[in-house]
């Protein structure tokens, strides 16, 4: 059962609360919600059928132990709206969490209204599912929302919208949600206040308010009898305001769903297959001590059979096909942060067990000092010599990216490929100013070795080699 209640009250006079027949009103026919996550910050859009007399109507909306802001509540007719006018919207006295509209119609019979509010307590959540094939050189892609509702209120056959980017807002609903009254503070200073209303000021004074006709502006909110203490002062209405990300995009969820009351729903957001993928193994003892690190990558692009949108911020989990009866084996997971379209993705799917890189320092020396005018050591070469053995227990060959880092930007590098074939050759960078990189494909279930040698050019010895490197770039 639904915790908000939304009552019609046909009536000929307006009349208090406690004199009227309340009669409940039809199920909704369809509803909507957009959810930014950043401002804990629901818009619904609420569409019932509503059967209406000639004359006055009277429209009671409560909002009873939900988290709905009362001073957003709005409602329109989708048929017939020059014949059908929503006068104001009232908050009766010594009445709490809820409201009535007076409707004035022309006709009668069951016609179509949306009434729409903001409501606090629903959030959302990214996360995807991604199934390498055997060969890992192509994956499908799954993408969910899972929605949260702990706003008080139930959604039934609801279309979901979230929003990606962040929002601000000047008050949190939650709190106007929870106000005793829904303007102002608690306790008012004086009841002789101005209200904002559009471009128009109205003095409010001893808590009576004009008839809406004589306002400058037409529609609005405003409460009842006189002898109520209220601040009208905060009724400006509020303004979004965008922050952050330089693109702010809707998400619409195809389908309706029901969102119950303290309930979580997975809903799917997309399902993309073939979507060609990189696998790279990467060690580098500096980031990752001695692991090798494992990493899956693709671009959020059409030639990637994505790029239509970007995808928001979350969570990734990464599986492998088997064999052709569809077994899948856990690869690793990862949280990815929000991807704009064109946009590289790199997964780092953590350590790898089956994939293990084992450096061994074979001889250390130091030669070529040179000495200053004192006769103390001015500078000098340090020479390592290295030898990696990479090993490759995978069932398929694997690329990875071996990074060594020499703490010095003054050094040199020659190193041995002893790879028997141009399919296993080992290629070499100078990565940055103290690192190098080495690149290498190893066939599946082997190992391969390969050494190298590196001179670190200390004090002098190495303003001598910055010379010789500057005049080698200025020949060029």
């Amino acid at each position: 059962m639904k915790s908000s209640i939304l009552v019609l009250v046909c009536l000929l006079s307006c009349v208090s609360v406690a004199q009227v027949d309340l009669v409940v009103l039809p199920a909704s026919e369809r509803s909507q919600v957009t959810i930014y996550n950043s401002a804990d910050l629901t818009l619904v859009r609420d569409t019932r059928r509503l059967t209406l007399k000639r004359g006055v109507n009277t429209l009671q909306f409560g909002w009873s132990n939900t988290l709905i802001d009362p001073t957003s509540i709005s409602i329109r007719p989708l048929a017939q709206a020059g014949a059908i006018d929503v006068q104001f919207l009232t908050y009766p006295a010594r009445v709490r969490q809820v409201g009535q509209w007076q409707i004035d119609s022309e006709i009668e019979g069951a016609m179509p209204f949306e009434i729409t509010y903001f409501i606090s307590g629903l959030s959302w959540r990214a996360f995807y599912m991604g199934t390498m094939n055997a060969d890992e050189t192509a994956m499908s892609l799954k993408g969910y929302v899972n929605v949260s509702n702990h706003s008080g209120q139930d959604f039934v056959n609801t279309q979901t919208r979230v929003i990606v980017g962040e929002t601000r807002l000047t008050e949190a609903i939650a709190t106007l949600a929870q106000r005793q009254r829904p303007y102002g503070p608690e306790i008012a200073k004086d009841k002789s206040r101005s209200l904002k209303l559009g471009s128009g000021i109205v003095t409010v004074t001893n808590g009576n308010v004009p008839f809406l006709s004589d306002l400058p502006v037409t529609g609005g909110h405003y409460w009842g009898d006189g002898d109520v203490d209220f601040d009208m002062a905060g009724f400006v209405v509020k303004g979004i305001e965008k922050t952050g990300l330089s693109e702010y995009f809707l998400y619409t969820i195809e389908g309706t769903e029901d969102l119950t009351n303290q309930w979580s729903r997975r809903l799917p957001s997309f399902d993309v297959a073939d979507i060609p993928v990189t696998s790279l193994y990467k060690y580098d003892e500096g980031r990752y001590g001695g692991n090798t690190v494992r990493f899956v990558s693709f671009v959020n692009d059409a030639e990637h059979e994505l790029g239509e949108t970007p995808m928001p911020e979350g969570a990734i989990k990464i599986y492998r096909n088997l064999n052709a009866a569809q077994n899948l084996s856990y690869v690793g997971q990862s949280n990815v942060k929000y991807i704009p379209v064109n946009e590289d993705v790199e997964l780092n799917l953590g350590p790898a067990r089956l994939v293990k890189v084992e450096p061994t320092l074979m001889d250390r020396k130091s030669e070529n000092y040179v000495f200053n005018h004192k006769g103390n050591i001015d500078g000098w070469d340090d020479v390592e010599t290295w030898r990696l053995k990479v090993t490759n227990t995978r069932d398929i060959p694997i690329d990875i990216e071996i990074t060594r880092d020499f703490e010095t930007d003054t050094w040199e590098l020659v190193y041995t490929d002893t790879a028997s074939s141009a399919q296993d050759s080992i290629t070499y960078k100078k990565h940055d100013k103290n690192r190098g990189r080495f690149t290498l494909t190893v066939s599946p279930r082997s190992e391969k070795t390969f050494g190298y040698t590196v001179t670190k050019y200390r004090g002098r010895r190495g303003e001598v080699f910055i010379k010789q490197q500057n005049r080698t770039t200025n020949k060029h």
